[in-house]
């Protein structure tokens, strides 16, 4: 284990590293206000080209600090063939939805019963990763006995009602140019396109452009699993929806709403973040998590929201900022 600290020096920042029950190495970045992880465990999954420094971005001020302030204890993870993780992308490389679903992330839920045993968690997706965080606890879903409730940030499956900037980049560019010069790379360049900041699977590129055609069942596509119907015969925790004025292509507000219904009945809060209603700014896909202003503006709704659900759990003071400071108080955006 690695130890490295950030400019605070309250933060500690350790390397961890997970075996998957098929042999890939998946990197993992803990963050915790002290030497020992004894705070809440909250699990960051990352979307589709990107990987975990979405949410310890190079200024400081990103999620993670930000909860592990708090006194929780953060895990973010890179998924396989990202980041630090194994194997490295390269042409060919094939990852699934299904590999994602099945294996990385009950590997990664298994790290936190490991260390937090008998403590409940939570977790927080941004884009595809919450998707994937979703549909990794319906096909285990005995995981949801310890699930406080689950963030989801600019998260969406479908887009439910197109437009025009939703058919240019996501028909046109995505569908249609990436995918043409995947085809000839082997694999999609999303850092040389300016399309994200790790290159990204062919197999997974595609895996996440079919589940956005709201007409098509929701269904795995390695083994049929049928998410709709799994859906129905669980009791769904909290969840918090955040979606960016500014974002009206990967996450707008609509097609986050429409995940949220999807989701079936349960305590849903959504929040869409524009200047003037709490916040400074309009918030757009990725800034929403890596804008140094997040963290005056909405991170701390996030932490006062993770705050209520473990204290449901546990009572009153279940989490406890390791300074004893007043707690922020959150955005007022809804």
């Amino acid at each position: 284990m690695m130890e490295q600290t950030f400019d605070q020096p309250e933060i500690v920042s350790s390397a961890l590293q997970v075996t998957t029950a098929d042999g890939e190495t998946l990197h993992v970045q803990r963050f915790t206000a002290t030497t020992e992880p004894s705070g809440p465990p909250v699990l960051l999954l990352h979307g589709l080209a990107e990987d975990g420094r979405v949410f310890y971005p190079p200024h400081g001020l990103g999620l993670a600090h930000t909860l592990a302030v708090a006194g929780f204890t953060v895990y973010v993870p890179d998924m396989r063939g990202h980041g630090h993780s194994t194997p490295t992308m390269a042409a060919g490389l094939e990852i699934t939805q299904h590999m994602l679903l099945d294996t990385d992330i009950p590997a990664l839920l298994a790290l936190l019963d490991t260390v937090h045993e008998g403590q409940p968690w939570a977790g927080i997706g941004h884009g595809a990763g919450g998707v994937w965080l979703a549909c990794a606890l319906m096909r285990h879903p005995h995981r949801l006995a310890g699930c406080a409730g689950l963030v989801h940030v600019a998260v969406r499956r479908a887009v439910v009602a197109p437009n025009w900037r939703q058919r240019l980049v996501i028909g046109w560019l995505w569908r249609g140019v990436l995918t043409r010069v995947s085809r000839v790379k082997g694999y999609m360049p999303a850092i040389a396109l300016g399309a994200g900041t790790n290159n990204e699977s062919c197999r997974l590129q595609h895996d996440v452009l079919d589940w956005m055609h709201s007409d098509r069942p929701w269904r795995d596509l390695t083994d049929s699993f049928d998410y709709a119907n799994a859906l129905e015969q669980l009791k769904w925790p909290p969840g918090l929806y955040l979606a960016g004025k500014a974002d009206r292509v990967l996450g707008a507000m609509a097609d986050v709403k429409a995940f949220a219904r999807e989701l079936g009945r349960h305590d849903a809060q959504v929040v869409l973040l524009e200047q003037g209603s709490g916040c400074s700014r309009n918030y757009g896909h990725n800034d929403l998590l890596t804008h140094p202003q997040a963290a005056m503006d909405h991170f701390p709704l996030v932490q006062e929201w993770l705050q209520q659900q473990y204290n449901k759990v546990h009572g009153p003071h279940a989490v406890h900022r390791p300074d004893n400071r007043e707690e922020d108080r959150p955005c007022t955006t809804s």
